[in-house]
């Protein structure tokens, strides 16, 4: 660090890797999981209430599926998990959102999380490969 006096009203600041950034990020606060183990039901009482379409694909899921090539289509996704199907066909039209939303599929945030099964993983994997491409 320089031994410069920092002026009044100025912010101090490092420079950092953007790799270190992120996996900061991506820890969970001090404490939060604490919290999640003396509260066994802290994550049940934070999601979204169930929706009718939870357990069957939309219409508009289904046209999204219909207008994907075959060989990136998530069959498995779709057979195994409509809500989440659902979600990634209502964010597709969107990058930043629809990237968000893989980013959060395929990283455990809370921890100790089964995750997807193989296949299923490989196909989100796959789609948003897929969707990462059509913004170039």
């Amino acid at each position: 660090m320089s031994t410069t006096p920092i002026p009044p009203g100025s912010i101090e600041f490092e420079l950092t890797d953007l790799g270190d950034a992120r996996r900061a990020l991506e820890e969970l606060p001090e404490g939060l999981e604490l919290l999640h183990q003396s509260a066994p039901d802290y994550w049940a009482l934070r999601r979204r209430a169930a929706t009718p379409t939870d357990r069957a694909l939309s219409g508009p899921t289904m046209d999204w599926m219909g207008g994907l090539p075959a060989d990136v289509r998530p069959l498995k996704l779709c057979e195994r998990f409509p809500r989440i199907a659902n979600a990634v066909a209502q964010a597709w039209p969107n990058a930043g959102h629809c990237e968000s939303l893989f980013a959060g599929l395929l990283t455990d945030r809370r921890g100790k999380r089964r995750g997807f099964p193989v296949e299923v993983q490989a196909e989100l994997e796959r789609l948003g490969h897929y969707r990462a491409s059509l913004n170039r």
